[in-house]
């Protein structure tokens, strides 16, 4: 058994603690003061020497298999790997130079609005590095690819190829297509890919993790798994090697031109992997002005993308939730999250009773946040997007629509269950200190705030990072608290997140990270 003592501990569940004991079965059997602690035998002491125990942190949205194969086999784009499209050519040149011509060469991470040409990559570009490897650079956000000739040709894309429903195929003035595909779109260049081997694939998630662990994450929601991913993480669970909880999403339509719907999912639950909820996406990015939005972008003019029409998004959902699945949904504009609450809010009307979440919830419109907590959903907002991507937004979000941006404030005064999360690798650092300052003071990189109104508290920041993920994944009776009869999944800070100014919550250490009463993690 171990005994943490001498040091501010935040149990997160409204009671106080001096110590926290924990059994050999890695659960919580204590959290209270001294005078009422039951006499243990064969006890070890763990002196927090002034430092702080907190619940571990749990990332709500997190792509943790992409940020594995990041880590581990991809073309790293982002921020000071890649500082200009000159630095992106050469690391793709330098990977092609050490694989045979005709092997796929993938990166991501690049964001046009903090590269110093301030335009996005094309196939030109990306023919500088190869134009005998087919090459694929996934932007920051996620939901547009820019590919070189090779990659276009063997994916089947030249002038005469369509638009897909809900994605596009930018092309230039003589209507050539420049190698940016949109939302959708991306599915032409993804499918014609080789599948990633569930050893190369098992090893990029394990390398997130421990990535995570050093973070002090215990648990995350990876949210866009497909049945190769479902597979590969059964795979990890039954060997044990799954050293972070995951709650995966298994998305039910994949990108590309054909509407392929991927058959819902076994469920399954068991200590560390959760598969009983379903991905949907109704719109694109905000950073990368594809968001479903009502007032046109600056700059581009368009209004993003919808990637469903109701009845198609209706009659999917209903299938999940009538076999007893909760629903995810990505909406990030307020058109997308019209859509989606009168979605859920059929699906309520039909038969009430599951809690759904909506992801991202960047611009809700009036009125969308009581809707939604009328019928139990759940918000699961990034605010570390204020400091990752603000140079994005105030180049594209319209005027009238910025200060309307994750109104994390109103979330919470609504009465809506909030977890925050990170959407790594959408940004380059997923620190949950980082999010919590984001959070609070709601500034981009430059220190330029957001609608401080909207900032929360220290308290409600860590409650987010914490509980918040384990109600929004169903998991609020075995984590996010150290509470008795819960998961000993804790974190040692260096110190106190609650009394630290915003600014330097970042500075904060993760000292010791604890999964199942078991150190996993040691500065």
């Amino acid at each position: 058994m171990l005994l943490f003592y001498n040091g501010t501990i935040h149990t997160m569940d409204g009671k106080s603690a001096d110590v926290v004991v924990v059994d050999d079965r890695g659960l919580i059997v204590y959290a209270g003061d001294f005078a009422h602690m039951p006499t243990y035998t064969q006890i070890r002491r763990v002196d927090l020497d002034g430092r702080t125990l907190i619940p571990g942190f749990n990332d709500a949205h997190v792509h943790i298999w992409k940020l594995g194969l990041l880590l581990t086999i991809q073309v790293d784009a982002r921020g000071a790997a890649a500082p200009n499209i000159p630095a992106i050519i050469v690391g793709f040149a330098e990977r092609a130079a050490k694989l045979p011509p005709g092997t796929w060469i993938t990166g991501r991470g690049y964001n046009e609005a903090q590269l110093p040409e301030r335009r996005h990559l094309t196939r030109y570009d990306l023919d500088q590095a190869s134009p005998n490897h087919p090459l694929a650079l996934t932007r920051t956000c996620g939901h547009m690819i820019v590919a070189n000739s090779l990659a276009l040709k063997l994916a089947g894309i030249d002038r005469a190829t369509p638009n897909p429903p809900g994605g596009v195929i930018v092309r230039d003035e003589q209507g050539e297509p420049t190698g940016l595909v949109q939302e959708t779109a991306m599915g032409l260049i993804t499918r014609a890919m080789p599948d990633i081997e569930d050893e190369i694939m098992g090893r990029g998630i394990r390398e997130a993790m421990y990535h995570q662990l050093r973070l002090g994450i215990t648990s995350a929601t990876d949210p866009l798994l497909t049945p190769a991913h479902v597979r590969v993480y059964r795979q990890l669970e039954a060997a044990g090697d799954l050293p972070v909880r995951v709650n995966g999403l298994p998305i039910r339509r994949p990108d590309g031109v054909e509407k392929i719907t991927y058959p819902l999912p076994e469920q399954y639950v068991s200590d560390t992997l959760r598969i009983d909820c379903v991905k949907f996406f109704a719109d694109g990015g905000l950073s990368g002005a594809t968001a479903a939005i009502s007032t046109p972008y600056k700059e581009t003019g368009n209004q993003g993308v919808l990637r469903f029409e109701d009845e198609e998004l209706l009659d999917l959902a209903w299938e999940a939730h009538a076999a007893g699945f909760r629903i995810a949904t990505h909406a990030i504009g307020d058109v997308a999250l019209e859509q989606v609450i009168s979605v859920y809010e059929e699906l309520h009307r039909r038969k009430p009773g599951l809690r759904h979440r909506i992801e991202h919830v960047a611009l809700p419109a009036p009125g969308h946040l009581q809707r939604m907590q009328a019928i139990g959903t759940m918000a699961v907002p990034q605010s570390v997007f204020l400091y990752a991507l603000g140079a994005n937004y105030r180049r594209y979000i319209p005027d009238a629509l910025l200060p309307g941006v994750f109104p994390i404030r109103d979330m919470i005064d609504t009465g809506l269950p909030v977890a925050l999360s990170s959407d790594a690798p959408v940004v380059p650092d997923d620190n949950p200190l980082l999010g919590m300052k984001a959070a609070l003071d709601r500034c981009d990189a430059s220190d330029q705030p957001f609608t401080r109104e909207q900032g929360i508290s220290a308290y409600e920041a860590l409650y987010a990072y914490t509980m918040g993920g384990a109600i929004a994944s169903g998991d609020e009776a075995n984590r996010g608290s150290l509470t008795r009869g819960k998961w000993a999944d804790m974190v040692i800070l260096s110190g106190d997140p609650l009394i630290t100014p915003p600014a330097d919550l970042p500075n904060l250490v993760v000292e010791q990270t604890y999964v199942g009463g078991r150190l996993v993690y040691e500065r």
